[in-house]
């Protein structure tokens, strides 16, 4: 397969890239099986199919259109499983955004507390000996 083939071009590509010395040590059998293993021939098609490239003066942009029935079973167990665990996270950082400051404050409102009515709990100790 050292010159270009009639497969398609995204496996063409894909072939060009090896080394050329290794893929001159390709058997038929092997060059054969990593053709199969590119094209995958168990993907199934899709009722609306389009894809196309936009040429524009600086850059090249590809798009694809795929309406149809989603296939990806294996996949759509992990990334529910994902979002599950992401759901997770974002729960627990929300509950410390909302519980940090409010802990805060109510610290804040105990020492004034504190202040206010004499109390000398820790009679060595004073908050703003922290920051001095």
């Amino acid at each position: 397969m050292t010159e270009k083939s009639s497969i398609d071009p995204f496996t063409d590509n894909i072939i060009e890239r090896i080394d050329p010395k290794v893929r001159a040590s390709l058997t038929p059998n092997q060059l054969s099986a990593i053709v199969t293993a590119i094209r995958d021939p168990n993907t199934k098609k899709y009722p609306i199919d389009v894809r196309g490239v936009l040429p524009l003066f600086f850059a090249r942009y590809f798009f694809v259109f795929l309406v149809g029935r989603d296939q990806r079973v294996l996949w759509g167990r992990t990334e529910e499983l994902r979002r599950h665990r992401a759901s997770w996270i974002g729960l627990i950082l929300f509950a410390l955004f909302i519980s940090v400051p409010f802990l805060l404050v109510l610290l804040l409102f105990l020492y004034l507390l504190k202040l206010i009515w004499g109390w000398d709990i820790f009679p060595a100790f004073h908050i703003w000996e922290i920051f001095v």
